[in-house]
């Protein structure tokens, strides 16, 4: 159709420019002529429809091939523009979810830091009350421990004045058997030797 429509006008053309060519030459050449050159101008007039409807549809044709590349172009920028739409949504709603994610991570670190807060205070409280219940046991182990030491002291102490009586008895015997006696001896100076546990 195309070049239907090309060598029409190209023909149209042509024919103008031969035609408007003699019809000059007869109005120069033979001006007597008249219906020649009606004829002649008929046909100038003819080939000018021919070919400005020729210009006109080749502009046509340009205009609508224009027109649907616009078009074209319209709906491929249309479909960039779907398609960017689409993926920014998608992107909007992926970092939405992500947000979300980082949220529910963030409150739950917050509640695992608080467990975490009183685990240690009521670890602290244990410990305190395991120190002060060791501090009370050595506080009272102690204290036995000094009531047995004076509890053994005494012991000590009283067998060791049990111990002279006895050595001051056994002095006394010696030497009544020996024809001694001096009642004024007086014995109590002699020591018991001291024990390791003293």
């Amino acid at each position: 159709m195309k070049r239907k429509s090309q060598s029409t006008l190209t023909i149209s053309a042509v024919a103008f420019i031969a035609a408007f060519l003699v019809d000059l030459y007869l109005i120069v050449a033979h001006p007597a002529s008249i219906e020649l050159i009606i004829a002649v101008s008929l046909i100038v007039v003819v080939d000018t429809f021919f070919l400005v409807d020729g210009i006109l549809t080749k502009i046509d044709d340009i205009a609508s091939i224009n027109i649907d590349k616009q078009n074209e172009l319209t709906k491929v920028e249309k479909g960039i523009y779907s398609v960017a739409k689409r993926e920014e949504v998608a992107r909007t709603q992926s970092m939405s979810a992500m947000l979300d994610i980082l949220l529910e991570m963030k409150e739950d670190n917050a509640k695992l830091y608080d467990q975490m807060l009183e685990q240690d205070k009521m670890m602290t409280k244990l410990q305190i009350k395991k120190d002060a219940d060791n501090t009370t046991k050595v506080v009272n182990s102690n204290e036995k421990l000094a009531i047995v030491i004076a509890q053994m002291a005494t012991a000590n102490a009283k067998s060791q004045s049990e111990a002279i009586e006895i050595l001051n008895d056994i002095c006394k015997e010696l030497e009544s058997r020996n024809g001694n006696l001096n009642s004024a001896n007086d014995y109590s100076h002699l020591r018991v030797m001291k024990s390791k546990a003293e």
